[in-house]
């Protein structure tokens, strides 16, 4: 009789925590905000619109923020034009759900989860092997952790579907190493074709990565995530204003199951203006798993990760 008295205690004292733990959850899981200011003290802000249409066509807009600061805290000169900085970027991404990309919100109900630069700096470190004391993961894109906030008149506004990402920007001979997260203009340019050939030589029987998206993902030979994941730079563009950008392309695979979003592919092929950031590129991640909402087929999906499309914002094309 005891034993049973001490067995329903234990289940009340089970019931009775799981609240707790559940609000512990939720709470580790809240997401957090950066405000996008009228103007930046410690880094350098730009916005572009970037019209969905012609690539993925869908009368949609992303929107780019880019962030970008100088490698040492101590830094006080501006940022935006050097060999070497660090660039974080917000993506907002439109809501195929048929929800506004954009809601309103009271900015006191969320003093508690926005951050300051510097804590955004610190996720840069984090997420960009920038630091040799730390143990870094397979995660460094994030979707819907992590919002911006920007003020339009006197009302503030977030969005509803936002990914984070980062780059280390390092312009500098191709002998030193380029780790995935690096953007470097001095690299030798090879286009996805190209380097296509070369991975079909080397692995004659497997799947070119960036083309398994509408393959299993059970089964499939592994790809060495942390070793092989990298940016290549592709070629170089000259824009309407006579300015030369680069466009880069990323070398990773597709293994996250079709039911959710492959986030590590974050923008794909993107395009880096220096001194103003990422001004164009893909998000195949986002619309591929929305594709049944779309106009378009698993071969145009294809046919543009062999053409190498991007968007680029008006301004710039």
């Amino acid at each position: 009789m005891e034993m049973r008295v001490q067995n329903v205690i234990r289940k009340m004292k089970c019931w009775f925590l799981l609240p707790l733990l559940l609000l512990s959850v939720n709470s580790s899981a809240q997401v957090k905000y950066f405000i996008i200011p009228d103007q930046a003290e410690n880094y350098t802000l730009n916005h572009y619109k970037l019209s969905t249409s012609g690539l993925y066509k869908v009368n949609e807009t992303i929107e780019l923020f880019n962030v970008v600061f100088n490698i040492h805290p101590g830094d006080t000169s501006k940022a935006g034009s050097k060999k070497e900085e660090n660039l974080v970027l917000f993506s907002v991404l439109p809501d195929l759900e048929g929800r506004k990309m954009w809601k309103e919100v009271a900015l006191d109900t969320l003093q508690t989860s926005i951050l300051p630069f510097g804590k955004i700096r610190r996720l840069f470190e984090y997420n960009s092997m920038s630091n040799f004391v730390e143990k870094y993961g397979d995660t460094t894109k994030y979707l819907n952790d992590y919002k911006i906030i920007v003020k339009k008149g006197d009302k503030f506004f977030i969005p509803n579907t936002c990914l984070l990402q980062f780059y280390a920007i390092r312009n500098r001979p191709e002998i030193f190493a380029n780790p995935f997260g690096t953007i470097n203009s001095e690299l030798n340019p090879i286009s996805i074709l190209e380097f296509e050939k070369s991975f079909k030589k080397s692995y004659p029987k497997k799947i070119f990565p960036l083309y398994e998206m509408a393959e299993s993902r059970y089964g499939k030979d592994c790809f060495d995530r942390i070793r092989d994941r990298r940016e290549y730079l592709s070629k170089t563009i000259k824009l309407k204003d006579g300015s030369h950008a680069y466009q880069f392309w990323t070398y990773t695979d597709w293994h996250v199951h079709s039911h959710d979003f492959e986030i590590d592919r974050g923008i794909d092929r993107f395009v880096y203006l220096p001194g103003k950031g990422i001004i164009g590129g893909s998000f195949d991640f986002y619309f591929y798993f929305h594709r049944k909402k779309l106009p378009i087929e698993y071969t145009d999906f294809m046919q543009n990760i062999k053409e190498e499309k991007v968007m680029i914002a008006d301004n710039y094309k």
